[in-house]
């Protein structure tokens, strides 16, 4: 009896055409590869029915394994199983050792995906409950609200039961859906905008614009924080990010009035991403951007915002509110990093405007033209792969 590990598909990489169902599993088996090298941990993987099947080699730890794999886009969940061949008394003692030191109510649950074993999913149900039940005196079969499943999966190489599952995060496996330009402050918002897309399949490039003496030092240990978390989802534990210090274009910019700031700082913001797309030949801008929940975030400032590159801005969080973004934050086991109090930036207007006419977003698109952007990215842009170790 062995240990292995199965990874569940994310449901859409399921749904794709043959060829596309190939490709992606060919690029999921290397990129689960990737990150077992970066942890020296040694597994088999291979492809079964629409599931990675991941077998530790030379005493590699299986729960660093299933972790490794749970972090892995495309996967939506990881199981750790017993192995056994196909008969009913393995069955039945693999089933004995996973339940083994349990009491409380349970269900068995199998899934023949191979209808050529000979037992149906409700007599195998029926016969492991059976024995089970009479064997130990602490459980109670519970079908509709069990406090443990005991699931069984039938395949052509063997069966394999389990309890213990781990999530993964879903989505789409990493750089299938091209490349984008991430701003990334070091805040909850960019920092969760970032990860979606990357759940997306989209290879991100970070964009950190250091604000110098405008901005705590603790605001820049958080966003190196917030970048060697995202390259720990990369496959390769590297992330490449452009650092820009941006405080001195700030000074040479005389607006028609501070009100317009925040939104000014954004345009200038997605200027320099768009010379950073062009150079990295990306496909996208990605912000953290929510509808109306700061003054360059309303519909009319966002317009203005929109009209100084031609590259789509993609913003995954613009329906979504606070909590909501906090939520997903916490479960992806963001949260800690990105709440920590930085303080605020001094350049931030006592009132920001909301909106921003034409007669305005003229002038502010006139000035933004007229700075050395490229000179001063040439000069000033710190380009680092950033480790997650």
């Amino acid at each position: 009896m062995s240990e292995i590990i199965l990874g569940r598909l994310s449901g859409e990489v399921t749904l794709k055409s043959r060829g596309v169902i190939r490709s992606w599993l060919n690029l999921l088996v290397k990129q689960i590869e990737r990150r077992l090298q970066r942890k020296n941990l040694k597994a088999s993987i291979q492809i079964l029915e629409l599931r990675v099947i991941v077998e530790p080699k030379e005493d590699s730890n299986i729960e660093l394994i299933a972790d490794s794999v749970a972090k892995t886009f495309g996967i939506k969940e990881v199981i750790i199983a017993k192995k056994v061949p196909l008969n009913i008394d393995d069955i039945i003692s693999a089933s004995r050792e996973v339940v083994s030191n349990f009491s409380g109510t349970f269900a068995v649950r199998t899934h023949r995906a191979y209808k050529g074993f000979p037992v149906t999913s409700i007599e195998l149900n029926k016969i492991i409950g059976e024995v089970l039940v009479r064997e130990n005196k602490n459980l109670k079969v519970d079908l509709k609200n069990p406090d443990l499943e005991l699931r069984i999966e039938i395949r052509k190489d063997g069966a394999y039961v389990y309890r213990k599952k781990k999530e993964g995060p879903g989505g789409l496996p990493y750089s299938v859906s091209g490349r984008g330009i991430a701003l990334i402050s070091g805040g909850i918002d960019s920092s969760v905008a970032a990860w979606l897309a990357m759940k997306r399949g989209m290879k991100i490039i970070a964009l950190h614009a250091d604000m110098g003496e405008y901005y705590s030092d603790r605001a820049r240990n958080r966003a190196r924080a917030v970048l060697k978390w995202l390259a720990d989802w990369v496959p390769s534990g590297k992330l490449k990010a452009y650092i820009v210090r941006v405080a001195k274009l700030h000074e040479r910019v005389k607006l028609p009035s501070d009100e317009f700031r925040c939104v000014f700082c954004k345009m200038l913001l997605v200027k320099l991403a768009e010379w950073v797309a062009k150079k990295e030949s990306a496909h996208a801008i990605i912000t953290g951007e929510s509808l109306s929940q700061v003054a360059s975030q309303t519909p009319q400032n966002i317009k203005i915002i929109n009209l100084v590159t031609s590259y789509p801005i993609l913003r995954p969080l613009i329906f979504m509110d606070k909590s909501e973004i906090d939520s997903i934050a916490q479960k992806i086991g963001l949260y800690n990093i990105v709440s920590i109090d930085v303080g605020s930036c001094l350049l931030l207007p006592r009132r920001p405007a909301l909106k921003t006419d034409d007669r305005f977003a003229t002038r502010l698109i006139e000035i933004l033209y007229s700075l050395p952007l490229e000179e001063t990215l040439e000069r000033d842009a710190v380009v680092e792969f950033i480790s997650s170790a």
